[in-house]
């Protein structure tokens, strides 16, 4: 007996079996074949047949497919079985067929691809439908199956839970048109005990609960794969041991193989008809003279090295793929599609680099080609591209022209049902309401692997499923069984699979949202048949270098400006990465980046390529030695001096993966093919391969005069390290994109921060951080403007920052677009009834316009916001009495009655609402001359170690907890100017100052700084709290008592100075000058007079009177001495 009709996991969300567990399963009841025929896909194809491999059970490959039925226009189940090689392939073209064509297919339309397969009408198909209702025509529908296929391949279905009747009727039709039964119970779990698992999966691809959790455990398991000798005994008592037999007999003559065989690279059309190598030999020839045009080197060695490289690329083969690349790469550069400097090992390639598929120098960076294309190890190369996430889409459409849409594809992936998402689903399932949902899951750890880990080693989820409304045991050991599974089919972020011929030939294939082709198989299968995959990443950084770049271009001096000339050990630059100012620089941004440059300081390239190569989870542990090395307070000590030119660059630390080959070629004589061997085997703890290669190792060395014990230290200690070492070219060619980011931030601020807010528009996270650096940088950043603004960040004339409508919260695009639409076809909106009236009529309503007033889109009207929107409904209103007649609006419109604007802290509130940021001031502004900088530390320059540090943050979440014990504790979120901070206020000092955490407080916090656990973020563990009112008011007081008002400022605001932005900078001045003097604001503009609160009034001094001219010009600042 062998079952043929087995569904899994890769039936999405309808079996929570893996290919894996049905095989296991299988042989473990002593079953020799087992079946899978997932319904219409082929996505577990390979993981099938290798695991059947494994266990020495011989795989049977089928689909169960949904087909238009023989005698009526619905669809039902059809079994496909493979009986050969030929049929393997047509089942191949039929699961393509079926995910490729929008209509519904019959079997008719299938004709051409039946031979080679077995056809059963499975017993819960049409044939059992057609017997239960209108028995006569049983045998017409067989009939014109067997019309259509051979009769010996066509079996019918009968199973053990069918009536006596419909068994016996299937028997009489098979007798009658001369085909077979076969024995056809449906498996879709491995066990009985998976029964309800499988309910919870369906429930949950047909986005259902479970009602009565109790009656579906109780439901009879007739899905699962019984024992062998189980079915036999239930077929055997209904006289149908001859469908038992015939399964048998399909599985002794279903034979095929997956065809699995070395990469087969597509050919390369060549001009008059050269060899691929000879045409490449030209390419990088020719490139190559173009590169060292201007270079003072060596031009001998570069040639020789090019030579030996294409020697052996031709040798291996591999010609045809590097023109491939080179052909994407010459069509993304002529069409401006700006590209990375390399990835992976292929930067250590001289023909990458000579055909401008690579731009790092792999000569001048020691990089070597073996590692990329070692001529030993025969494999074949990867070269990833990365590409600007904004122009993938073009490179795409380029290959499927050239290649022909047939012979393209993306690769499929897989989400799978990882232990949050799991719990969530099987929650939901279980009827609990979405805020049981979110409670649960969020006592879920962050930092363990799976579910069954989190269960052990947290409490809080113990205990929320206990408290749950539903068995919580239950729902965890479901949620156990799904754990892992695929849930839904996405598509791989970089890539794309090549062939020489039509893919469909090779692998199953399947239509994505775009219309184009995706791989049926995930990345691994798809290289194990034998296909050509290449990467094509993404990346968002080189879209915001080539924003910047575009930016700076238009600066007439720097009209010429390329990024590839700036030096790399620019002074500038590496300053910035001395200090850790790395926000928005690619590879660099992280807190524990930051802190291991701080420490680390940086002063050549060199510095941050191994940085780069450091900060990874196994090379971390040598951070603190390589810092202490380099600041000569650790010796650089190597087992043999051999070895100190090599590990110089890295004071005597084995980084890359690189200088393990170069440490085996120049001490123990090994070629750097061999060498590349012995690090890859290091790198995979292949202990097998290193002891055979340590005696080759140990010999060759003593063969170079150096003795033999000191050689088996040499050898333990490149070991201990090379598990840890990274890929220098990797290193190098990314910290090279990371410069000359860093570069442009360094030198051209206000482009770079265009660029990186324009990128991170929709991040209030990244947003907030980068305005934050960016205004303490002097760039300034002006609010949103309803005359100015684009949709994203844009730069006026004097090179300010303006944020776009994209940047307010709650507007709709197309309101954003009619707005912007309607200001460039008629000018600027002169005021509010202006706007009003020129909108169309459905964006017309308070909601749309709120977030424009709070934002302060609407400022540049010179009323204030709370007048404005104390006004919005009537002006509304007024439109709408007049019917779309300007004239009667004009005479309808009430006149604006001016009110006293919001509070400072009102206005700011509102302010980051909509925008995520503060930009008319900050709430800790006033409290910063309480506290000077040279006794609290900004967020951003904060770093994990730091002891006894204090900073002023304005509370913005509290959440307050009971340990173990139940004492009560609070962790806060705060923010300064610079960015977000995370406290810990423990039991011992929460109980003297809970009533100090409240939202929207002021707080000067002192304690020290740690690494979160398990994350990258930093926090504070606080020792000592302080009320930021208590010492402002008693600085206040202590001032008013020393100062008496001696006069009245009266400050005049330029129609120019307004549009110009300059209001946004005056609060932050105005703080460092505070006193005891009124200040009066006149508006050039209108006339307006608005008195300044006291929170605002200024001192009388030389200091004011410059800080404030400075920004509004000296005419128009007066100071009146009280007479």
């Amino acid at each position: 007996m062998v079952p043929l009709q087995t569904m899994t996991a890769f039936s999405l969300l309808r079996s929570p079996m893996t290919p894996q567990q049905l095989v296991n399963t299988a042989k473990e009841k002593g079953y020799q074949a087992v079946a899978m025929t997932d319904e219409n896909v082929l996505y577990g194809m390979y993981d099938f047949y290798q695991a059947a491999q494994n266990a020495n059970i011989k795989p049977i490959l089928g689909l169960t497919i949904k087909i238009v039925g023989l005698q009526n226009s619905q669809e039902y189940p059809l079994v496909l079985i493979v009986a050969n090689q030929a049929g393997y392939h047509n089942l191949l073209t039929i699961s393509s067929t079926l995910n490729t064509q929008a209509k519904k297919i019959t079997l008719d339309y299938l004709a051409d691809y039946l031979a080679g397969l077995y056809i059963i009408l499975p017993s819960m198909g049409e044939l059992s439908v057609v017997l239960g209702t209108e028995p006569d025509r049983g045998i017409s529908l067989v009939e014109t199956l067997t019309n259509i296929v051979d009769e010996n391949n066509v079996f019918l279905g009968v199973s053990t839970t069918m009536s006596t009747q419909i068994q016996q009727a299937i028997t009489n039709i098979a007798t009658q048109t001369k085909t077979r039964i076969v024995a056809n119970d449906s498996v879709s779990y491995a066990n009985a005990s998976d029964q309800f698992a499988a309910q919870v999966i369906q429930k949950l691809g047909q986005g259902e609960i479970v009602t009565n959790i109790g009656l579906a455990q109780k439901n009879p398991a007739t899905a699962y794969l019984r024992e062998e000798e189980d079915w036999i005994s239930a077929y055997d008592s209904v006289g149908l041991m001859q469908a038992v037999k015939n399964t048998d007999w399909i599985a002794a003559h279903s034979q095929f193989e997956l065809e699995q065989s070395a990469v087969t690279v597509p050919r390369f059309e060549t001009p008059q008809q050269q060899t691929s190598g000879n045409y490449l030999a030209v390419l990088a020839k020719e490139g190559l003279k173009n590169r060292l045009h201007d270079m003072h080197v060596d031009t001998t060695t570069y040639e020789q090295r090019l030579n030996e490289e294409l020697q052996i690329i031709n040798e291996l083969g591999f010609a045809d793929y590097f023109l491939i690349v080179w052909d994407v790469l010459n069509y993304a550069h002529k069409h401006s599609v700006r590209t990375g400097p390399g990835r992976g090992s292929a930067a250590g390639s001289l023909v990458a680099y000579a055909l401008w598929i690579t731009d790092v120098d792999p000569i001048a960076y020691d990089l070597l080609f073996e590692r990329f294309l070692n001529p030993e190890r025969r494999q074949m190369p990867d070269i990833d591209i990365d590409i600007p996430d904004n122009r993938r889409e073009e490179i795409l459409t380029y290959l499927h022209q050239r290649y022909g849409h047939e012979r393209i594809a993306q690769i499929i992936t897989f989400s799978t049902m990882a232990q949050r998402a799991v719990i969530r689903d099987v929650a939901r399932v279980f009827g609990l309401n979405p805020s049981k949902i979110d409670s649960l899951a969020k006592t879920l750890p962050r930092d363990t692997p799976n579910l069954k880990a989190a269960y052990e080693t947290s409490l809080p989820f113990r205990n929320a499923l206990m408290d749950l409304p539903v068995d919580g045991q239950l729902l965890y050991q479901t949620a156990l069984k799904l754990e892992g599974l695929p849930r839904n089919a996405s598509l791989h972020a970089a890539g794309v699979v090549l062939s020489a011929e039509p893919l469909v030939k090779h692998m199953p294939v399947q239509l994505g949202e775009d219309g184009r082709l995706v791989t049926q198989l995930p990345k691994g299968p798809v290289e194990a048949l034998g296909l050509l995959k290449m990467d094509f990443l993404a990346l968002s950084n080189l879209n915001i270098l080539d924003i910047a770049i575009r930016e700076i271009q238009k600066i007439p001096e720097y009209e010429n400006f390329k990024i590839t000339t700036v030096s790399l050990d620019d002074e500038q630059t590496l300053k910035l990465f001395q200090n850790g100012l790395t926000n928005g620089v690619f590879q660099f941004e992280s807190g524990g980046m930051k802190n291991i440059l701080r420490q680390m300081r940086p002063d050549s390239f060199e510095d941050i390529v191994a940085a780069n190569a450091l900060f990874r989870p196994g090379p971390m542990q040598n951070i603190s030695h390589f810092v202490a090395r380099k600041h000569h307070k650790e010796a650089q000590d190597v087992p043999d001096q051999s070895m100190a030119d090599i590990l110089a660059p890295t004071y005597g630390i084995i980084v890359y993966q690189e200088q393990v080959m170069r440490v085996a070629e120049k001490f123990a004589g090994f070629s750097l093919g061999e060498a590349d061997l012995l690090r890859r085997a290091m790198s995979k703890k292949d202990h097998k391969k290193i002891a055979a290669m340590k005696s080759k190792f140990v010999d060759g060395a003593v063969a170079l005069s150096h003795d033999e014990k000191v050689a088996q230290q040499v050898f333990s200690y490149i070991e201990t390290f090379a598990e840890y070492g990274f890929n220098r070219s990797h290193a190098v060619a990314y910290s090279k994109l990371a410069f000359q980011l860093a570069y442009i931030k360094a030198h051209f601020p206000s482009a770079f921060y265009k660029a990186v807010l324009n990128d991170a528009i929709a991040d209030r996270k990244k947003i907030g951080r980068y305005i934050s650096e960016a205004k303490l940088r002097q760039v300034v950043i002006l609010r949103p403007n309803i005359n100015t603004s684009w949709q994203g960040y844009s730069t006026n004339k004097q090179g300010q920052l303006q944020m776009g409508l994209a940047s307010i919260s709650g507007l709709r695009r197309d309101f954003r677009e009619a707005v912007l639409g309607e200001r460039q076809e008629n000018g600027r909106f002169k005021d509010m009834a202006n706007l009003i009236g020129r909108l169309p009529s459905k964006y017309r309503n308070v909601s749309h316009l709120e977030p424009l007033v709070y934002a302060g889109a609407l400022d540049d009207f010179g009323v204030n916001r709370k007048t404005i929107l104390a006004s919005l409904q009537g002006y509304i209103d007024a439109i709408g009495l007049a019917g779309e007649s300007m004239s009667l609006f004009a005479t309808l419109t009430p006149k604006m009655r001016e009110v006293a604007e919001f509070p400072l802290t009102e206005k700011l509130a509102y302010e980051h609402d909509v925008l995520g940021v503060y930009l008319s001031g900050h709430p800790i502004e006033p409290y910063l001359a309480v506290v000077p900088a040279p006794q609290r530390t900004d967020v951003a320059n904060l770093t994990a170690g730091m002891n006894h540090v204090q900073a002023v943050v304005y509370i913005q979440n509290v959440k307050k907890i009971r340990t173990k014990k139940g004492d009560a504790m609070a962790f806060v979120d705060g923010i300064d100017l610079t960015g977000n901070l995370s406290i810990t206020i423990f039991p011992g000092l929460f109980k003297k100052i809970s009533h100090l955490l409240v939202n929207e407080q002021v707080l000067v916090v002192t304690g020290k700084i740690e690494q979160q656990r398990g994350r990258d973020d930093i926090q504070m563990v606080a020792n000592q709290v302080i009320n930021g009112d208590d010492l402002l008011n008693a600085k206040k007081q202590l001032k008013l008592q020393k100062t008496q008002a001696t006069g009245q400022w009266y400050l005049r605001i330029m129609t120019s100075a307004q549009e110009a932005g300059v209001l946004e900078t005056l609060p932050a001045i105005f703080q460092q000058h505070l006193g005891a003097n009124p200040v009066l604001m006149v508006f050039e503009r209108d006339g307006r007079k608005i008195a300044l609160n006291e929170t605002y009034w200024l001192a009388d001094d030389q200091a004011t009177v410059q800080a404030i001219q400075s920004v509004l010009g000296e005419n128009n600042v007066i100071f009146k001495h009280n007479s």
